[in-house]
């Protein structure tokens, strides 16, 4: 990230595969053993494209707004009722999904995925993350 000139990450996806996380089991399995491969785009949880882990009920509901969905979301008179109802009705399907035992999983993730191999204590990833940012500093000092 330093070599590509980057002034700030998002790492979401790491600390949901953390000890600390508020989150089911396995919704922190699921982080720890998908691949980049596995990470799909989708609009129908919110109406603005998010990275899920496409699991069986996210094949299910699909990727894509329907037409239906696409004609309330773009008509005048129904968009902003419409966008709100798809907001709330996505964010109960997340908050459900995080639930031991629900067979509706809708897992948020981005596609580090394929970089995290471990659940870790919120401490120990903001370490590794300070330890693995000293090491690339030091390779880009000596490349000078």
């Amino acid at each position: 990230m330093l070599a590509l000139g980057s002034a700030g990450v998002s790492v979401g996806t790491r600390f949901i595969a953390s000890i600390e996380a508020g989150v089911n089991q396995d919704y922190k399995n699921a982080i720890v053993s998908s691949k980049m491969t596995d990470i799909v785009l989708t609009e129908k949880i919110s109406g603005t494209p998010c990275t899920i882990i496409n699991t069986p009920f996210a094949k299910k509901i699909g990727y894509k707004q329907n037409w239906l969905e696409r004609l309330l979301s773009n008509n005048s008179r129904t968009k902003k009722y419409f966008k709100m109802w798809v907001q709330l009705s996505g964010m109960k399907k997340l908050e459900q999904s995080v639930k031991p035992g629900n067979y509706q999983t809708l897992w948020c993730a981005g596609q580090s995925v394929e970089l995290i191999d471990d659940i870790l204590s919120c401490n120990d990833i903001i370490e590794r993350m300070k330890q693995e940012t000293q090491e690339a500093y030091k390779v880009l000092k000596s490349m000078e």
